[in-house]
């Protein structure tokens, strides 16, 4: 297991990949990130790092799609 620097964030590695997103752990310990700048809010929530990139990818992708109709 790695190990990571006390006060680093789990979701850091990611950050790089969701730079529009603003992103936080609540006290139970769900991760959350909200899409910046949209209304309505894009808000999505996973219970670890890994849980929350899958589902901003999935966010952003049907984000993409929503042209479709």
């Amino acid at each position: 297991m790695a190990t990571r620097a006390a006060g680093v964030p789990d979701w850091w590695p990611y950050a790089a990949e969701l730079p529009d997103w603003y992103v936080w752990r609540d006290i139970c310990g769900l991760v959350y990130a909200q899409l910046r700048d949209t209304d309505p809010a894009v808000l999505v929530r996973g219970e670890d790092a890994v849980d929350l990139r899958d589902a901003i990818r999935r966010a952003e992708s049907l984000r993409s799609c929503s042209w479709l109709g």
